[in-house]
């Protein structure tokens, strides 16, 4: 395991603070650092991905969960993997859109770790349609202050407060992920363009599609106030292809 003093940020790169970072190569490894560390603690650090200033600990010690990056196992007929939180969410794409299925929640960036996703409740831009990143998790496992491994699963007290919780919980060590079935690696895209706030929100509320989102001119005055492009796509299913009448 290494250990080195960095300046760390957010993805805004604001605020940095220094802090001893750890690199973990084991499960044990973590469970050291943890549980041998002083009063200002440790905290579980992804990708840095996070807007703000989370898995930062000014005067502390941070671990980098990278290196933790195993998909242990596949359950392709279910569409559940079981990986290390350090592992991306492109590798699992990669890993799993060949197998027909997809991440069920993917945030602006794919190079965004598991633990991350779950330590911020990830979103994406099929939110309206498929929640947060954490509705997906269907368990996690977790090394509290204490030294202790649990087990953890949606509905308890534990899982809605880490779901979210910045890593104040304790170190996410893998979880395991429910993901959607898809038939191609193919998205149909949708463009409108909205000349007001008004007309923008009407047609987000005439109906959607699974992905969705809109980028507005905030400079716009007057009735062009909130005017912007509308963007919806979903995935496209092999019938849809050319040609597929012909081989089916």
């Amino acid at each position: 395991m290494s250990v080195d003093t960095v300046s760390l940020t957010g993805w805004g790169r604001t605020a940095p603070t220094t802090a001893l970072r750890f690199r973990p190569r084991s499960y044990e490894e973590v469970a050291a650092t943890v549980l041998g560390r002083g009063p200002r603690g440790s905290i579980a650090r992804g990708l840095g991905r996070t807007h703000g200033d989370a898995a930062q600990n000014a005067g502390g010690s941070v671990l980098d969960m990278t290196a933790l990056d195993r998909v242990r196992t596949i359950d392709a007929a279910a569409g559940l993997v079981v990986c290390d939180a350090g592992t991306t969410l492109h590798r699992l794409r990669e890993v799993m859109l060949p197998l027909g299925w997809f991440p069920p929640v993917v945030p602006g960036g794919r190079y965004v770790t598991v633990g991350g996703a779950i330590g911020s409740d990830a979103h994406g831009d099929n939110h309206r349609a498929a929640g947060s990143f954490s509705r997906h998790v269907t368990e996690f496992t977790l090394l509290t202050a204490d030294g202790e491994v649990r087990t953890v699963r949606p509905g308890t007290p534990l899982f809605d407060a880490t779901a979210g919780g910045l890593g104040l919980t304790g170190v996410i060590l893998s979880a395991t992920l429910r993901f959607r079935p898809v038939t191609t690696a193919l998205m149909s895209v949708d463009t409108e363009r909205a000349a007001g706030l008004d007309d923008l929100l009407g047609r987000m509320a005439r109906g959607h599609r699974p992905y969705e989102y809109a980028r507005i001119d905030l400079t716009a005055r007057g009735r062009a106030t909130g005017r912007g492009v509308l963007v919806r796509a979903d995935h496209v299913p092999v019938q849809a292809l050319p040609g597929h009448a012909r081989h089916a």
